[in-house]
């Protein structure tokens, strides 16, 4: 990181931030992937996109934590954090896929296949053709269902 003296007490304060990136990064990856198996846990497998959102991460974390109040590193340290939990949580949501040293597509757990694939994301209600507070009772609504049912 330019322009940061790494000595006793920063190198302390980085190693920390590394601990706590990997925990994030393996907490958005097991709600999909087994992170307990070789390909998380063989330093030579680890997949590109891990390291790569791991390192971003601690890095993000570390530029928050010795920014001394400093704009420009708060804003850097802010920028890195949010790039790599959006695309964390893009993979989370099946949106974006994690591939293995090989470019090979990681599978799924066993039990991913429960997930829900449908959502109401883009779902239109059916009485949504005005503004819902506009909407009123229908003044003879009693009488009504009165009528219908005789």
């Amino acid at each position: 990181m330019i322009g940061v003296n790494f000595d006793t007490a920063t190198t302390s304060l980085a190693t920390e931030m590394i601990t706590d990136a990997e925990a994030e990064v393996n907490k958005y990856l097991s709600k999909r992937y087994d992170i307990s198996g070789p390909t998380f846990q063989t330093t030579t497998s680890i997949p590109p996109l891990v390291r790569t959102l791991s390192t971003r991460l601690a890095e993000g974390y570390t530029w928050m934590s010795v920014s001394r109040g400093s704009k420009e590193s708060l804003t850097r340290g802010k920028e890195l954090q949010k790039s790599v939990l959006d695309n964390l949580l893009q993979i989370s949501e099946y949106k974006m896929d994690l591939l293995d040293t090989a470019g090979s597509v990681i599978a799924d757990m066993p039990n991913a296949s429960v997930r829900v694939v449908s959502n109401t994301e883009t779902y239109s209600n059916t009485f949504n053709e005005d503004d819902s507070l506009l909407w009123q009772v229908d003044e003879d609504k009693l009488e009504d269902i009165s009528s219908e049912r005789s």
